[in-house]
């Protein structure tokens, strides 16, 4: 089977080179790619935006499924225009992305379906964002309403910094935020894939959103994250895909906007039991890299399974015990202007794989291209061991421009050290 990948971040390489170890594959193509997914597939220069363009490349390369990795061509229906020309996809219709795509309709759609929740107001103009910030105080939660990388949150501990957060939001014209109550806990993500009516899990992950050690310092799109997240407990586990999970996707498909793919779900233990903070159609980015490290089962059957509308006759995915752990190494500046055009050099790395993001070949060097540059990502028995090994993999790596956080995975290896 010929699949076509689109995307070209470090969840993309993941995706790549774990799609290309199936025996069901025959070819593997990805858009646009970069040097890293160029050594798992072929790489074509199709922009992803231009609908009429990958379907006539569908068309032209016998493609038997549609991979779509990131947000932005999924909550600008992708998806629907492939499906609709005949093509399997991976990944959910535009009316279902909007999950993702506005934070509004999700914290609707939770209202209807009787999903915890974080309190809210939906804010449309900096007036009556001001009001909310009065009835809830702080600390508070200011998130843009669309798409925004993982960075369109800001947890404001204080007044001034929450004015500050809907100063800026709304210096843009047609801009609208949603204002959250803050929720105590530790956060963890959850996956699930689903193709409209059965839901299967696909593991969890803990990642690391702020730039600096310590989580101090701007949201990132993710600075690392491990796998297994031990702190959402089997029974946890099933109480999230029981009250927050399985409503949604039931209410979606009543609602004639069946969600099929990957349902990435950022939750909130609480006291009162898991909350939903967030959802992501997608994989997230670095959790999918540790996923992908910890999958035994072959991925392209599952994916197919979801875009056919077959996962209740596909067998559930497994995963090795072995915890997998995920350093980011971006280029100095990150998440602000980051530093392009760093030479990288990978040739000492043992024990470990890198995922690229943000490269691309200049003379024949491997060159940083973006904000967040590696995904270092290594297995071990336990957190510590992953983690070591992800760090002396990192410490072998020469790119001076970049920076990372030393400190992935802090949590686990507390609790860990607690229980001995």
């Amino acid at each position: 089977m010929n699949v076509l990948l689109i995307g070209s971040g470090g969840r993309e390489h993941g995706l790549a080179w774990k799609l290309a170890q199936s025996p069901v594959l025959t070819k593997l193509y990805a858009a646009p790619g970069n040097p890293g997914i160029g050594e798992e597939a072929e790489l074509v220069a199709l922009d992803g935006s231009d609908h009429a363009a990958v379907i006539d490349f569908c068309r032209s390369h016998d493609i038997g499924l549609v991979v779509v990795g990131p947000e932005a061509p999924l909550v600008a229906g992708i998806a629907d225009d492939l499906r609709a020309a005949g093509f399997a996809v991976f990944g959910p219709s535009k009316a279902a992305a909007q999950l993702e795509g506005s934070k509004a309709f999700t914290k609707a759609l939770c209202d209807r379906a009787g999903i915890p929740t974080a309190r809210y107001r939906a804010v449309h103009s900096l007036e009556e964002a001001r009001a909310a910030l009065d009835e809830f105080g702080a600390p508070v939660v200011v998130k843009a309403d669309g798409l925004a990388a993982g960075k369109g949150v800001t947890v404001a501990m204080t007044m001034a910094e929450a004015v500050g957060a809907i100063e800026q939001l709304f210096s843009e014209s047609g801009a609208s935020a949603v204002i959250e109550e803050f929720l105590q806990g530790e956060e963890v993500s959850l996956f699930v894939l689903t193709d409209g009516t059965t839901m299967v899990p696909f593991g969890t992950a803990q990642d690391h959103k702020r730039v600096g050690d310590d989580d101090t310092g701007p949201n990132t799109g993710g600075m690392g994250a491990y796998s297994p997240a031990r702190v959402l407990t089997p029974e946890l586990e099933t109480r999230a895909l029981a009250e927050i999970v399985a409503p949604t996707i039931a209410t979606l498909s009543s609602e004639g906007m069946p969600y099929s793919g990957v349902l990435y779900a950022g939750l909130m233990l609480t006291a009162d039991g898991p909350k939903l903070i967030e959802y992501n159609a997608r994989f997230g980015d670095p959790e999918c890299q540790v996923l992908m490290m910890r999958l035994e089962s072959d991925l392209l059957p599952l994916m197919l399974a979801v875009a056919e509308g077959r996962l209740a006759d596909t067998p559930a995915p497994v995963f090795r015990n072995d915890v997998a752990l995920t350093v980011v190494m971006a280029a100095n500046g990150y998440p602000g202007t980051p530093e392009t055009g760093g030479a990288i050099g990978l040739s000492k790395v043992e024990n470990a794989r890198v995922f690229q993001a943000g490269t691309k070949i200049v003379d024949g060097a491997l060159v940083a291209s973006g904000g967040r540059v590696l995904a270092v990502t290594a297995t071990g028995r336990t957190v510590e061991a992953a983690r070591a090994a992800a760090y002396r993999a990192v410490d072998s790596i020469d790119f001076p421009t970049g920076f990372c956080r030393r400190d992935i995975g802090w949590r686990e290896v507390a609790r860990a050290a607690l229980a001995k």
